[in-house]
């Protein structure tokens, strides 16, 4: 055999076999792991008497940032849109650029309906713990999470259904915790419309109110929405920042995604000027 052609197949036969060496490496390091989304936390409320679950997303690679400060979003019913509000604040502040980053803080719930209602009524004699959930809010939680990470001092309430009926009576109660509110489906319909009744009394004592507010409302009827509107027309003075749409064709469960959407690209439409 030609001493050429042997040397080509003794380099080509020593290739082969680096390449399977290399190739067999390459497989045996390959290695499975869990990919974890941020901070689940175990918190002890005196305000509520009982441990509460938090979960706490924020930036990605924020730490990378120590200079940065975000706005913070409350969501309740963090079971069923903690993760739609994630994928949504992601895609619309990296990719689309039309709202800031945001620490997103999700709160698993225990009771809901006694966390989220004014007072108990007949049907529900559990109701009537929505003053002590909103301190827990305003004072525990909101004081932690500032502690732990680089907080602004925006701050944005998300709310579904009764976490929607909540939202707004932390609207009208403590008005000074929550920049903006962002309200799916909720539950105005409540002891005889109570938050409604409430709402001319509310903004005649808060004549200037700077807020925003985006409500939507499902193919559901009777849950105090319209109602809700028409004193809202009548009554928030011009620096409140109001917007509601009426989803048709969703159902009080299919309407979330959707909602949350519209409600951001609202609540932040002025985003992009102000950076400018």
């Amino acid at each position: 055999m030609n001493i050429k052609i042997r040397i080509r197949l003794i380099v080509s036969s020593i290739l082969i076999v680096l390449l399977f060496s290399q190739f067999s490496l390459c497989i045996s390091q390959q290695t499975t792991s869990d990919f974890v989304i941020g901070d689940k936390i175990s918190f002890e409320s005196k305000i509520l008497n009982e441990k509460r679950i938090i979960v706490v997303i924020p930036p990605l690679n924020y730490k990378s940032h120590p200079d940065n400060k975000y706005p913070v979003v409350y969501v309740l019913d963090a079971g069923n849109n903690l993760f739609a509000t994630h994928g949504i604040v992601s895609y619309y502040s990296k990719m689309l650029e039309i709202m800031p980053e945001m620490i997103i803080v999700g709160i698993v719930n225990k009771d809901r309906i006694r966390d989220f209602t004014p007072t108990a009524i007949k049907d529900y004699p559990n109701g009537g713990g929505a003053d002590n959930f909103i301190q827990f809010m305003g004072s525990e939680l909101s004081t932690y999470i500032d502690s732990v990470y680089p907080t602004s001092d925006y701050k944005c309430i998300l709310g579904h259904s009764a976490g929607g009926l909540l939202a707004i009576y932390a609207l009208q109660t403590k008005p000074y915790l929550f920049d903006s509110f962002l309200v799916i489906d909720p539950s105005l319909w409540w002891n005889d419309l109570q938050c409604v009744k409430s709402t001319k009394d509310f903004f005649e004592k808060n004549d200037k109110l700077k807020k925003r507010l985006f409500i939507s409302l499902s193919n559901e009827k009777d849950v105090g929405v319209y109602p809700f509107l028409g004193e809202l027309e009548k009554y928030a003075p011009n620096e409140f920042t109001w917007e509601f749409k009426h989803y048709k064709n969703e159902t009080h469960n299919s309407l979330g995604h959707k909602s949350i959407c519209d409600g951001f690209e609202m609540i932040f439409s002025d985003w992009g000027n102000e950076k400018e």
